[in-house]
């Protein structure tokens, strides 16, 4: 497997069972177990809040069951992959509802363990390329002109010079690097999707920003601070895409503090 540090979580209600596969997960030196937990609703605010790459994710628990937890996981972040741990195989078709890495049917042994690990490994590995292929695409793009609606009629911009873009009611605002604004007749969620442009980070559910002018991210006051028209200019992002970012690491060259 890939010797970069892996973090893991491992949800279940039974303790026996989350101590047998940390001691499976000894064995394989990059898998850092980062949390533990036997409450179901405890355990997807540890996932919440540390984004691990990995959730072992028991299906059969008290109150919220694991195919909730995956689903809200699933619809909060795309980052984390789930490995359901089961001792039942008649819930993997209502499992692949919410598209699980792979299933570990109890009593499993460190050999499917390890067969799990490595398909992960291959995709983590589909991910890096296609990661480059975007950044490929973003080179190319990042001088087209696209035409929206604005205010006063219709903008012609190049995707390149948009700064940042924040929600504001059913519309947006565009902060262009000339020091201008613009407001856009389209919600958010539609305008980034239209804009297509891969250097656009979401900093929390009324901002993105364009990565290309990002100085740093200072993690004591959750702010980004981004340069542009000779200026400097804060914005606010929240703690969960702090760690989200420094996980994907889209821009190397740029560093938290």
């Amino acid at each position: 497997m890939d010797s970069a540090k892996i973090s893991a979580i491992i949800i279940d209600d039974e303790q026996d069972s989350i101590n047998l596969l940390q001691m499976y997960l000894r064995h394989f030196p990059n898998i850092t177990v980062t949390g533990t937990e036997t409450n179901a609703i405890k355990g997807l605010e540890l996932v919440d809040e540390t984004l691990p790459e990995l959730v072992f994710l028991d299906i059969d628990m008290p109150g919220m069951n694991g195919l909730q937890v995956a689903d809200k996981i699933h619809s909060d972040n795309f980052y984390s992959e789930i490995i359901f741990t089961t001792a039942h195989q008649y819930y993997a078709f209502d499992a692949l509802n919410v598209e699980p890495l792979d299933f570990l049917t109890k009593p499993f042994c460190i050999e499917d363990l390890d067969v799990v690990l490595q398909k992960f490994a291959a995709k983590n590995e589909k991910k890096k390329l296609e990661r480059k292929l975007e950044k490929f695409i973003h080179l190319q793009k990042n001088s087209v002109k696209i035409k929206l609606p604005a205010n006063h009629g219709i903008l012609m911009v190049e995707t390149k010079d948009i700064v940042i873009v924040k929600s504001n009611v059913n519309k947006c605002i565009l902060y262009l690097q000339d020091g201008t604004t613009e407001i856009i007749n389209k919600n958010l969620n539609k305008l980034v999707e239209i804009l297509n442009l891969p250097s656009l980070f979401n900093l929390n559910r009324s901002t993105y920003v364009n990565l290309n002018y990002l100085n740093r991210i200072d993690k004591k006051t959750n702010k980004c601070i981004l340069s542009f028209n000779h200026t400097i200019h804060e914005e606010i992002i929240s703690r969960k895409q702090v760690i989200l970012f420094e996980k994907l690491e889209l821009f190397p060259a740029v560093q938290t503090q």
